[in-house]
Formats: structure tokens, C-alpha cells, sequence
């Protein structure tokens, strides 16, 4: 086997023995898969009838020039060249197309659309980086590896560069309205128009049929200006999950915080001496100066020395350890009732709450979050940072509530339903705040 070093520099043409020509290529070229020195690699030779047109040539070297300058682990791998024939790294999968095909239920799991997504934009976005438009992605040049089922980018030979800005041709159902017409020259927007008609081609084309719509329209001007603006656009779907998620816990916590008291209650009710063992305490209490009887529903004291003198009579009786004291009957007056009225409670307007909690909410807001303002978002620091703000909101509910409106005509229901809705919207909108990150790698609607 010649030198693999010389022949693909110096415009050799290789042998491979053992190369296994596989059923994909198009209509420009036909592909093998070789292994040299133990390892997989997937060559790329034009096919024998356009190895002479000089258009073609150039578009094999343009591709290979311009993919091995590049590294990006959902790219793949450029190693050399001949005039007619490019290796490359050998990728164990399948394309997108055959991939939905015999993985049916794959794209069904929110997370592993997610993550194709993800993946599929962040090497889109590395090329528009270093200035290379790809301006041929469709499922057949998306490769889907059988280990973890990772994203691999192929096929640069229609690309656009700052110094390759002639392309030959294009995939008809994926090209954007411009590319088909020649009236501009592409950019960024015109992959971002092909990845709306990629995403349309998935199971799960409806999770992401916001962001299809703005990609595949028409004009230029009217669909995403860069794929950090697609992420953009997608990423708030995991933060909203992650918002309805911790205020779940918020609501949980008003919850406990609202039934609290009443379990007090009725721990209180359950552990305190009944009536009736009080009474029977103090009919055995060893002191045997007095004993009770019920007179009319009424506790009286009975002598039991009926001989005793007035004087002795007049003077009060001391009561023994564990001896409940009754008091006196007082004659029932016609028409009167015996329970007192129940104390008015004080009545409060709405906004007066609101404002309280606002006011009380915005200060602990501003000492658990307000370091976040201004930053870029990220899923550790903020849910550390709102757990502890919810903690901290939640005790200061609770003391308020005891302190100063539980004997208030709003009820407890609505004071906590209220404290956790201003929890929420205060938060909400500080997450508005936060700048943009296009680094973080989600992609969601």
C-alpha cells in the first residue's frame, strides 16, 4: 500500500484492496468505506464521468480545504485529498432520514429532540463563525452515530467562504427562496431556512413549529438573523419548565404553610387533659375540704361540715393542687345570650396587602437574586439563588400572616395565594432582565 502522506498531497490516486462501496453519494460522487492501519475512513471519489470537469475538481478541493481547517466534534473529520477523491473519518450511523425511519418513537422523547437540536445548531453556528455557509443541510447529509446517537455534519462541497464564493449546486426542496432565485448573495439566514425545513422533516416537527414558521419564511428579513437568535428563541421552553417547576414548589410550600395552623390545632386538641380526667383529679385529691357537684350545669362548692359557722362560711375557700375553682352561677336574664359575640375583625383592602407584600418580596428579592441582574443566564446559579429566595420569602410569609393579618377579614387562602403570585411575578420579572446567552447549549421552544 503506498504512503498515504505522499499520495494525497502529490495528486496520486490510492488503492484500497478492501474498499466497500456503499449505497449513498448522490449524483456527483460515490462512496466507500476503506480501513487503513486498523481504522474506519469514508472516502469520497468523484464518479469517473465529471473527474475531468474542472467545476467539480475545484469543489473537491474547495470542500476539503475548507473542512480541515475546522474542528468541531459534530463535524466531520477531514484528513486528506487527491484531485478527485477526499478521506475523511468514517461515521458508524446512519442519515437523519434512515435514522426516523427505523428509530420511530426516538424523537417522541422531549429531551432527545432537544438534544438533536441543540447539537445541530451549535455546528451550523460554528461554521457561520469562521465564515462558512453550509448552504446544503438536509437529512441526507445529517449523520446520526450509532453510539449515543450524536450529530455528525457532512458534505461541504456546495459551502460558501469568504474565498470560495462560487457553489454549484443546492438540494431543490431545502434551498431557501434566494438561492433558488440568485437575487442575493447567501448568509447565515439562508442555512437557518434549510434548518426550519430539516426541523420539519422530525416526528416531533410540532414541539417546534414557532420557530419552523420564522425560519422558512420567505424573506430574509423576517426569519431569525443568526442561529444564536434560533437558540435564543428556543432555549426559554426549558426555562419556563424549570419556573413551573420551582413555582410548583412554591405553591406546595403556601400550601403547608396555610394547613400548619390547623394541624397545630389539632395536635394541641389531641395532647391536652380531657375535661373529664381533670374532674376526676380533683374529686381524688387527698385534701378533704371540698368536692364538686353540678348544679345547673354550673361548678358549686360543697361543704362537707354542713354545721360550720356563717363566718366560716363567708371566708374563701383555698383551693388544693390539681382543684379546679368553679365560680358562682349567675342567673340567666329572659332573653339574653350566654356566648359572647365574636370580636369584629379589622378589615384590610387588597392593595394594602399587595403593597406589603410587594415591598417586603422586592427586598428579599434583591438580597437572594439581584447579583444576577445583568448577567448571563445560567441553570445553576439562578435555581440556587431562587430556592433560597423562595426558603426566605416563604418564612417571612409565615411571620407576617402570625404578626399581623390572621385576625383580619382576609382569610388565609387568600393571603398566601396572594404572597406566592408576587413571589413569582417579581421573579419573573428579573428573569426578563437577564441578557441573552447564546454560549449555553439548550435548544428548546
Amino acid at each position: 500500500m503506498e504512503d498515504m502522506e505522499s499520495s494525497f498531497f502529490t495528486g496520486d490516486k490510492p488503492t484500497y484492496p478492501d474498499a466497500e462501496l456503499l449505497q449513498i453519494g448522490g449524483a456527483t460522487c460515490q462512496c466507500y468505506k476503506v480501513k487503513l492501519h486498523g481504522k474506519l475512513h469514508f472516502l469520497k471519489r468523484l464518479k469517473p464521468e465529471l473527474q475531468s470537469d474542472p467545476r467539480y475538481v475545484a469543489a473537491m478541493r474547495k470542500e476539503f480545504e475548507t473542512g480541515y481547517l475546522l474542528d468541531h466534534p459534530s463535524l466531520v473529520r477531514y484528513l486528506s485529498r487527491t484531485d478527485d477523491s477526499i478521506l475523511m473519518d468514517y461515521v458508524d450511523g446512519e442519515t437523519l432520514d434512515q435514522f426516523i425511519d427505523h428509530h420511530p418513537d426516538y424523537f417522541k422523547e422531549n429531551k432527545n429532540a432537544d438534544r438533536f437540536v441543540s447539537q445541530l445548531l451549535d455546528v451550523v453556528g460554528y461554521l457561520h463563525q469562521h465564515q462558512v455557509i453550509h448552504l446544503d443541510l438536509k437529512p441526507a447529509n445529517i449523520l446520526i452515530t450509532r453510539i449515543d446517537h450524536d450529530v455528525k455534519l457532512a458534505d461541504l462541497g456546495f459551502c460558501y467562504t469568504d474565498t470560495y464564493t462560487d457553489t454549484i449546486g443546492y438540494t431543490e426542496s431545502y434551498a431557501a427562496p434566494e438561492l433558488l432565485s440568485g437575487s442575493a448573495l447567501p448568509d447565515s439566514r439562508t442555512d437557518i431556512y434549510a434548518i426550519g425545513k430539516v426541523l420539519q422533516r422530525l416526528p416531533c416537527a410540532k414541539r417546534y413549529s414557532k420557530a419552523i414558521k420564522r425560519c422558512t419564511e420567505s424573506n430574509p428579513l423576517m426569519r431569525y438573523q443568526s442561529v444564536a437568535e434560533l437558540q435564543a428563541a428556543l432555549r426559554p421552553r426549558r426555562r419556563w419548565m424549570t419556573l413551573a417547576a420551582i413555582a410548583t414548589t412554591v405553591v406546595a410550600l403556601a400550601a403547608l404553610a396555610y394547613f400548619l395552623p390547623y394541624a397545630r390545632q389539632h395536635y394541641s386538641a389531641n395532647t391536652a387533659p380531657a375535661a373529664d380526667s381533670l374532674t376526676q383529679t380533683a374529686t381524688n385529691d387527698s385534701t378533704p375540704s371540698t368536692g364538686i357537684a353540678q348544679n345547673g350545669g354550673n361548678a358549686a362548692v360543697h361543704l362537707p361540715n354542713q354545721g360550720a359557722t356563717a363566718k366560716a362560711a363567708e371566708e374563701p375557700a383555698i383551693a388544693a393542687p390539681n382543684t379546679i375553682v368553679p365560680q358562682p352561677a349567675v342567673p340567666q336574664q329572659p332573653g339574653t345570650n350566654t356566648n359572647p359575640a365574636p370580636s369584629a375583625k379589622r378589615h384590610v383592602e387588597m392593595s394594602e396587602l399587595r403593597k406589603e407584600l410587594k415591598s417586603a418580596c422586592q427586598s428579599i428579592l434583591n438580597s437572594t437574586m439581584g447579583h444576577l441582574r445583568g448577567k448571563p443566564y445560567d441553570s445553576g446559579s439562578w435555581n440556587k439563588a431562587y430556592y433560597q429566595y423562595v426558603k426566605t420569602s416563604a418564612a417571612n410569609d409565615h411571620d407576617l400572616w402570625d404578626s399581623k393579618y390572621q385576625h383580619t377579614d382576609i382569610s388565609m387562602k387568600t393571603f398566601y395565594t396572594e404572597a406566592s403570585q408576587m413571589m413569582i411575578e417579581l421573579c419573573d420579572v428579573l428573569y426578563k432582565e437577564l441578557p441573552k446567552d447564546s454560549n449555553t447549549q439548550e435548544a428548546n421552544e
